[in-house]
């Protein structure tokens, strides 16, 4: 292998690799060669694709979808698929990120909220419907808010994926200016502050179901709960879509 990144990189003229005694780390014009090379290997992928038989879909798709997503609504999903399309294998991605498309090589992302890059293709394929919650012991020692209002003399721990994460947008349409002691970019260790009663947090009802079964959270302010997020399958524009 050494010998043949040594020919590469004459080859190239380029230093593709820096090494110590201990390591080895891609140089800049390393990592922009490997990022070139994989979008080069994903074009021909597709291009084998197409001419698959008789059109049917096939090679590796793949995906990039929310950890809790995956892991609550998707795998029956993927599972019926398999089987539906045999000739397809799936190379899943779990990031609460979103990752770049393009850099990462992704075929399609399942993403939840409002899309902000306008340059992706999507389809809106559901709605996550979201809760907020809080722990009875969190409720036993600060008390329950009986009205959107009451949340202003509460702890409420933000999702910092979400800009909105400061301030809580309900159905009815209205926004309530909520602060906190924490802050987390991962729904499950959102899910771990409330249960350990921190506060009080909002997210997917899918993050919160089994916990919400039995009894271990309590849905807050039903009447008024915070607003549903579009699910949407997205791609990159400007490209051939292939058959999977």
């Amino acid at each position: 292998m050494s010998r043949q990144i040594a020919a590469l990189e004459r080859h190239l003229n380029a230093r593709l690799l820096s090494r110590t005694t201990r390591s080895l780390t891609l140089t800049s014009e390393g990592s922009a060669f490997y990022d070139a090379a994989i979008r080069a290997l994903a074009a021909i992928d597709e291009a084998r694709s197409v001419v698959g038989p008789a059109g049917e879909p096939t090679g590796m798709l793949r995906v990039t979808t929310p950890l809790t997503l995956a892991e609550s609504r998707l795998m029956p999903v993927i599972a019926d698929f398999l089987a539906r399309y045999p000739r397809i294998q799936i190379d899943l991605r779990l990031s609460d990120h979103a990752l770049n498309l393009v850099a990462d090589t992704i075929d399609v992302a399942i993403r939840v909220g409002v899309l902000v890059d306008s340059t992706l293709v999507a389809r809106r394929i559901g709605i996550a419907r979201r809760v907020m919650v809080a722990s009875p012991a969190y409720l036993v020692r600060s008390g329950t808010p009986s009205a959107p209002g009451d949340l202003a003399g509460h702890n409420c721990i933000a999702y910092s994926l979400l800009a909105t994460g400061t301030r809580w947008r309900l159905a009815d349409g209205s926004q309530v200016p909520v602060s906190g002691s924490l802050r987390a970019d991962s729904p499950n260790a959102l899910k771990a502050a409330v249960l350990a009663g921190i506060g009080i947090a909002v997210n997917a009802r899918w993050l919160f179901e089994r916990e919400l079964a039995d009894g271990s959270l309590v849905e807050l302010l039903p009447a008024t709960p915070p607003v549903s997020m579009p699910i949407h399958a997205v791609l990159p524009s400007g490209r051939h879509v292939a058959a999977r």
